[in-house]
């Protein structure tokens, strides 16, 4: 089966089941179906979101999450957490950070001192909030607000599970778009094998040229995000 839409398009199934990574929710189902993500060069792709929803009921996890700063990276680089949870971000590099976003769901910029201080935040807005650092513009990460929705992110193969194959789900990932917030709409057709479901994205390779703002430089721009 073959279908085109948007820059996307499904094709026959390949081997190999990976276990997924669940982010911010206690799953109540057992998976059933597994899906591989690739580019259009056929690169797996990791840190797709896979968002959808279901009749079953889950809860999601009391604790604060964690974005952390090592080694000059957000750790992890998307982290995905439900509307109204709480987010940490120690600082565990021996150097300072100056974190910011100009994100609509949260905006915000804080200074971050050497090793071991750390600040909180609540997300009550769902969206796409991207991180940066203005002393290290290198530094760009990621945060996924659900609203109330089940999640799932793609491992280093490109690899997901889900609960059934029938299901309308969106995908997001931070190449998928300049902007970084658009999410893509995908209808999974029933499943007939036991092999996962190849879905092929069509992703940006161009590089964004940084602009300045009035903290110093930085990756994105405020229209951007």
């Amino acid at each position: 089966m073959k279908i085109n839409t948007s820059g996307l398009m499904f094709i026959k199934r390949v081997n190999n089941l990976w276990a997924c990574i669940f982010i911010t929710f206690i799953c109540p189902f057992a998976l059933a179906e597994s899906v591989q993500i690739s580019d259009q060069f056929g690169n797996p792709i990791e840190n797709v979101v896979i968002s959808f929803t279901t009749s079953e009921a889950f809860n999601v996890k009391p604790s604060v999450v964690i974005m952390d700063q090592i080694d000059k990276q957000f750790a992890p680089l998307v982290l995905v957490v439900q509307k109204n949870q709480t987010v940490s971000f120690p600082n565990s590099d021996d150097i300072r950070h100056h974190l910011y976003s100009f994100s609509k769901p949260k905006s915000f910029e804080f200074k971050m001192f050497k090793g071991g201080e750390s600040k909180q935040l609540t997300f009550d807005q769902t969206g796409i909030v991207v991180l940066g650092c203005n002393i290290h513009d290198q530094m760009v990460g990621y945060i996924y607000v659900a609203d109330n929705e089940y999640t799932v992110i793609t491992n280093d193969q490109g690899i997901a599970e889900l609960p059934s194959a029938e299901l309308n789900v969106k995908l997001w990932h931070s190449r998928l778009s300049v902007n970084k917030i658009e999410r893509k709409d995908v209808q999974l057709g029933a499943s007939d094998s036991e092999q996962p479901i190849l879905i092929t994205l069509t992703l940006l390779t161009d590089v964004i040229a940084p602009v300045k703002s009035k903290f110093g430089s930085e990756k994105f721009s405020k229209g951007n995000q």
